[in-house]
């Protein structure tokens, strides 16, 4: 059986997730963001130090946002029975233009980090988090973000150099998503009015696209034995 792999979006932990609700014989852990080992580290390399982290033959690669680049490049380092993205790119085409325009000066590198985190309040609006405990995840995710991380996920981000979509993909992208605007392809499976976050706002019509993904993926495990967990 394969193990799914839970991948956060930029900076964000397990709790991006935490609102999902997948079926309980699925196995599945949280991939911990590490550390860049250098400022300009190439997202090809970073990738390769962090598949050491998945230890499944043939995992389930799911990537939220920037962890969606993530996946992607990991699939390509791996052989993953399915590589799922959410409100993500599938390749650098999906990158709005104005994105790369702000990115060719440079602003991601100079900016203060206090301004960046200062422009908070109007963040609940642009991810889509509406709840109280929606907003708190976004605040810790704001503030508790590593500096040196966020600069360099940002440049990765800006500078991916993805021209194909994978083949195999699925990616699930809201029809509101004001950060990455969704670039409409046939293949998306597109969630009406789902805004960035809609992991956490509309997360149970997320967990029953997942359900439904994973349980054709492979078959359940045997009932005789208990049900194997991840890192919940």
């Amino acid at each position: 059986m394969s193990k799914v792999y839970l991948i956060s979006g930029l900076g964000a932990d397990w709790r991006m997730f935490q609102f999902l609700k997948l079926p309980e014989y699925i196995p599945y852990e949280h991939v911990e963001w590490i550390a860049p080992l250098y400022r300009h580290e190439p997202l090809h390399e970073y990738a390769q130090r962090l598949k050491a982290y998945i230890n499944d033959p043939e995992p389930v690669l799911v990537g939220l946002s920037f962890g969606g680049v993530v996946a992607i490049e990991l699939a390509k380092l791996l052989r993953p029975c399915k590589t799922i993205i959410i409100s993500s790119l599938a390749n650098r085409y999906d990158l709005p233009t104005y994105y790369r325009i702000l990115g060719s000066t440079k602003l991601h590198h100079w900016m203060p980090f206090r301004l960046m985190q200062g422009m908070y309040p109007l963040a609940p609006f642009f991810f889509g988090a509406h709840t109280k405990a929606e907003r708190k995840v976004l605040k810790q995710a704001f503030f508790e973000i590593d500096e040196q991380f966020l600069r360099w996920a940002l440049e990765q981000m800006l500078a991916w150099p993805q021209e194909k979509v994978l083949p195999g993909l699925v990616q699930i992208h809201g029809t509101r998503d004001l950060v990455l605007p969704l670039r409409d392809r046939s293949d998306i499976l597109k969630i009406q009015g789902g805004e960035h976050l809609m992991i956490m706002h509309q997360a149970d019509k997320i967990s029953a696209i997942l359900a439904s993904i994973l349980e054709e993926t492979w078959t359940k495990a045997d009932t005789s034995l208990p049900p194997l967990r991840g890192n919940r």
